[in-house]
């Protein structure tokens, strides 16, 4: 058993070496001490100064960077879709930022915006799902005949596509009556919003998705497959389309594209939307993807390049075919005549 001396001589030696602490902190090490704080104080101060230094030199050097890269556009860029009309479809809040940069990039291609769309929340909504359905089956007969016979969800898609870029029979300027029709389903469904809209039917389609993330990511492959089903829609029924996202990362539009073998030949994508390379890289890519080089652009292992290839595009054919312009009722009554 420990009797009362051991504790007493415990308490003797922590007092003591208190005592011996403080004498030497006031004493002999003080300057030591207080030095040698101050050095470190010093040190981090000035790796503060040399940080924030460098940190505003790596963001004038990208400022530089970011300019260089918008002066090269109006050159590399320039004319490259010259006549085409492009719709783009937004499958995400765009700030308006952002757009009026990708519609600077587009415009300086040669490109005529036709109209912009915002595809809603109701388009991915799993609790609508049996909703997207019904209407599906309404807008099933304002598709063209190979297109009918798919899920809802294609269908859907399918028809956003023949709304935007289907052609009248008898004016090449003016969007079919069917696609008119299908455009006032999917309004009235909530499906889509009208940012702008013009009855000028598109050639092509951008759909530009700016969501980013930071921390955890979450999971977003339902979502992603039903808004590949645009893009896919998009690439069968009209000259070419891209998806421009921002950063790109797992399960997201442009992965989802990138990692499907049936897609990945179909529909272009970019990444780095939010920068100026994504911005230039956009009307370039789809340039490449309607002379046939269908590429995937970007810093990431799934890109194919960092540029588009360099391509020549032929004049879009405007025309109506005779068939499509003859008036029935005209030609029963030369028949008649005829005879």
């Amino acid at each position: 058993m420990i009797d009362f001396r051991y504790h007493l001589v415990s308490l003797i030696s922590v007092f003591l070496a208190l005592a011996v602490g403080i004498i030497l902190g006031a004493g002999p090490l003080k300057e030591s001490i207080s030095d040698q704080l101050t050095g470190q104080v010093e040190q981090l101060r000035q790796e503060k100064d040399d940080l924030r230094t460098e940190a505003d030199t790596l963001g004038q050097s990208n400022d530089r960077l970011q300019e260089y890269i918008a002066a090269v556009s109006n050159r590399t860029g320039h004319d490259v879709l010259a006549d085409r009309r492009v719709a783009i479809i937004q499958v995400s809040d765009v700030s308006d930022g952002l757009y009026e940069s990708i519609e600077g990039q587009l415009e300086n291609s040669g490109a005529q915006i036709t109209s912009r769309i915002q595809v809603s929340d109701s388009w991915v909504s799993p609790d609508l799902a049996d909703s997207r359905q019904s209407y599906a089956s309404s807008l099933t007969e304002f598709l063209p005949e190979d297109k009918r016979d798919v899920a809802s969800d294609k269908a859907i898609a399918s028809a956003l596509i023949v709304a935007l870029t289907e052609k009248s029979n008898t004016d090449p300027n003016t969007v079919s009556d069917n696609g008119a029709l299908a455009l006032e389903v999917l309004e009235g469904a909530d499906l889509v919003q009208l940012v702008s809209y013009t009855s000028t039917p598109a050639d092509a389609v951008v759909i530009l998705d700016a969501r980013s993330y930071e921390g955890e990511i979450p999971d977003q492959s339902a979502q992603s497959v039903l808004y590949a089903n645009i893009a896919e829609a998009a690439a069968h029924q009209t000259e070419g389309v891209v998806v421009a996202g921002a950063n790109v990362v797992e399960n997201d539009l442009v992965s989802t594209i990138r990692e499907n073998s049936s897609l990945v030949k179909l529909v272009a994508t970019v990444s780095e939307s939010d920068l100026s390379l994504g911005q230039l890289n956009t009307p370039l890519a789809l340039a490449a993807a309607l002379g046939n080089k269908v590429g995937h652009f970007g810093f990431e292992a799934s890109a194919t390049a960092l540029v588009p290839a360099a391509v020549d595009l032929d004049a879009p054919d405007r025309s109506v075919s005779s068939d499509e312009t003859a008036d029935p009722d005209n030609a029963e009554n030369e028949q008649e005549d005829g005879n």
